[in-house]
């Protein structure tokens, strides 16, 4: 942890500064709640209008005060927080806390407010948190300094947000559902302070057991990647993004005046980097609940134990939607449930305990279960004779210390409500209903997963020289689009098999180019103004040598007929490739805050339409990249579904790895697409590729 942001975890003594008898003010609220929260150290009110504010003396500059300040709260209008800030420096305080809006989100005045305040504080010892933020939570420290009432619990959550306004609902939130947080801040504009800072700082803090955060946008995306892979090495992270839709992107822009992003980017680098992203708050306090109460699973078995046969179907389809592994049990766990449990009792998978199910029996049947390699999901609906506080008391006795997680689903309100607060009392987490459990569980299984993932570089014999020459060579050339020709030279230098192909300038150069590489070829046409050929009659398959002029006059004429304004280069001739592939796409894009991007989905033409792709950060490694290939929906169809032949999968992830180590090496690579890359048996192979190069007039 920086030392400087030591001051914010643990300080000893506090000033306000705008400090104001009106606890309705932002200023007078900060002081309230430091006195009634009952922060033991010292409270310093700096008014230069009043002798006394609130009970305490006070004085008109902080630079008045006779002892050290660790913390500064910054309550003052907009056009006096740098002044505030530097009187803040020249008392030496580590950290200040900026409540006031004003700044960037505030139009044009703002804005430049702003960046004053960020190029003076780039020099400055100052620590600062915001502007525009609703402030920081210390809740052991009996710290509350913002201006929302009331202290919420303590507990192992630190979270951290971009929005001051959720920051109020989730507090009000919190106390009723018995939520506690090491750490609760509002990071506002961020003018100092980032999100990376801060969770970094997090992974440091003791008190800290999982990391939470509301992101609207990343302040630098690599960093925010390596920083996030560190910490969740260490500590579960879930992290929730807005601005999805390019209406939230825009409503993101105005809130806090940050760029949303690429979406896609966030995604990639949190799921990288061994985190997971919540898709609504409740899934964010759900999964966190159960992180930091539960250890994590081993693997994605889960054994279901349940009083009611829908309850127990519900979790099940819901389990197996997530991808949890509901498997049959043991004919050794069958048996000494058999021992135990009545007669009419279904010992499958959930384990149905039927409606009388007694506290004792539900004791009966974990201990027969025991403490194996699967996750249980214990599931009770209230009955005439249900006794929920029994219940629960029983599911913590007979799981305390078991290696493998536990969490509980008491269906209804009021009659299972006492059962279910002594269950999250207990350290077991219970849900109202079964969907929330799994969706919880499920979580955590990815979580588990991908802190398991091998972080292996992948560092093969490339021929980085060659293919920075051919670059250069490009770009002195003025050949900003890339076709297959130009793009070729550079796949080869990374040693990424590409179907051979000559390029003919008419119909007779395309018969002795078809005549040179033998058998059938595929013709296409050659237009920097074209990029989908097929729609406009561009490729034709499976020509004859001695057929191709005649193909080629063809082509060249119904291209010319569907697109008579695009600029023809000619025709492209190349080998007909393997026809037991399966079409795929292979791209990468620069995003401006998270660096090359990898696309690995569906290719073909109809790769807009299937929509099946995943997205990584490059480089990476090989565990990474068979990673990449599992999530996608055609991973089945690559495994030899339905009688297919299975692919080279390890070939493929080879492949992926080299594109991506080409595209983190060469920033002048813009854009860099093969589609399709043909995957089959014997490997994958580039049949077609597109590029864009930077830095070109």
């Amino acid at each position: 942890m920086d030392p400087r942001l030591a001051a914010f975890f643990a300080p000893a003594s506090v000033a306000v500064l705008g400090a104001s008898s009106d606890p309705s003010k932002v200023g007078g609220s900060v002081l309230a709640n430091l006195r009634a929260g009952g922060f033991p150290g010292t409270i310093v009110a700096v008014n230069p209008h009043r002798s006394v504010v609130q009970g305490l003396p006070a004085v008109a500059s902080i630079r008045e005060v006779p002892g050290p300040v660790d913390v500064a709260v910054i309550a003052v209008p907009a056009p006096a927080v740098l002044g505030a800030l530097k009187d803040c420096v020249a008392h030496a305080v580590r950290g200040a806390v900026v409540l006031t809006a004003g700044f960037r989100e505030a139009g044009v005045e703002g804005a430049e407010r702003e960046a004053e305040l960020r190029a003076w504080l780039a020099d400055q010892p100052l620590r600062v948190l915001g502007p525009n933020c609703l402030g920081w939570i210390r809740p052991t420290r009996r710290l509350n300094l913002t201006f929302a009432p009331g202290m919420p619990r303590a507990g192992p959550l630190g979270f951290f947000s971009q929005s001051g306004a959720l920051c109020t609902a989730i507090l009000d939130w919190s106390r009723e559902h018995g939520i506690g947080f090491s750490v609760f801040a509002s990071l506002g504009n961020q003018a100092d302070l980032t999100e990376t800072e801060l969770i970094e700082a997090l992974v440091d803090d003791p008190e800290t057991r999982v990391i939470l955060g509301y992101v609207e946008g990343v302040a630098d995306g690599r960093k925010f990647f390596e920083t996030l892979r560190r910490a969740a090495a260490c500590k579960p992270c879930v992290l929730m993004k807005a601005g999805r839709s390019a209406e939230g992107a825009r409503a993101v822009s105005s809130h806090t005046g940050a760029l949303a992003g690429s979406d896609a980017a966030f995604e990639a680098a949190v799921v990288q980097a061994g985190g997971i992203r919540a898709e609504t708050l409740e899934e964010l306090f759900d999964l966190a609940r159960a992180l930091a109460a539960q250890p994590l699973p081993v693997g994605r078995r889960v054994v279901i134990v349940t009083n009611g046969g829908g309850l127990g179907i519900l979790a099940t389809d819901a389990a197996r939607a997530a991808g949890l592994d509901v498997a049959p049990l043991e004919p050794a766990s069958r048996e000494r449930l058999a021992a135990v449990l009545p007669p009419n009792a279904a010992l499958g998978n959930p384990v149905d305990l039927v409606g009388d199910a007694t506290a004792a029996r539900y004791g009966q049947a974990l201990g027969a279960l025991g403490d194996g390699d699967a996750a249980h999901l214990v599931l009770l609906a209230p009955q005439a004779a249900t006794d929920a506080v029994g219940v629960a008391r029983v599911i913590l006795g007979a799981t305390r210390g078991w290696r493998r997680p536990v969490l509980a689903v008491f269906a209804g309100g009021g009659r299972v409500r006492p059962g279910a607060q002594s269950l999250e009392e207990g350290g077991v987490p219970c849900y109202t209903f079964p969907e929330r459990a799994v969706q919880a569980l499920a979580g955590m299984v990815a979580l588990a997963e991908r802190r398991a993932l091998p972080r292996l570089a992948f560092a093969p014999p490339v021929d980085r020289v060659g293919a920075r020459a051919h670059v250069s060579r490009l770009a002195a050339s003025g050949s900003a689009p890339l076709g297959l020709l130009e793009g070729a030279p550079l796949l080869e230098a990374y040693r990424v098999p590409v179907l051979g192909a000559r390029a003919a300038a008419d119909a007779a150069g395309a018969a002795q180019a078809a005549r040179t590489l033998g058998g059938p070829v595929a013709l296409k046409i050659l237009s920097p103004d074209i990029s989908h050929k097929t729609e406009v009659g561009g490729v034709q398959l499976g020509v004859a040598p001695e057929e191709a002029a005649a193909a080629a006059d063809a082509l060249l004429a119904r291209v010319g007929a569907a697109r008579p304004t695009a600029r023809l280069a000619g025709i492209l001739v190349q080998r007909m490739a393997p026809a037991d592939g399966l079409e795929m796409l292979l791209g990468a894009v620069r995003d401006p805050q998270f660096g090359p991007l990898v696309v690995l989905g569906a290719g073909g033409i109809y790769v807009e339409v299937l929509a099946d792709t995943v997205t990584r950060l490059a480089p990476l490694g090989l565990h990474e990249a068979r990673a990449m290939i599992d999530e996608l929906r055609l991973a089945p169809a690559l495994r030899g579904a339905r009688g297919r032949p299975r692919a080279d999968l390890d070939a493929l992830a080879d492949v992926i790895c080299r594109f991506a180590l080409l595209v983190a090496d060469e920033p002048r690579l813009l854009e860099l697409e093969l589609n399709p890359l043909l995957v089959g048996a014997a490997g994958a192979l580039a049949i077609d590729v597109r590029g864009r190069l930077g830095g070109i007039p």
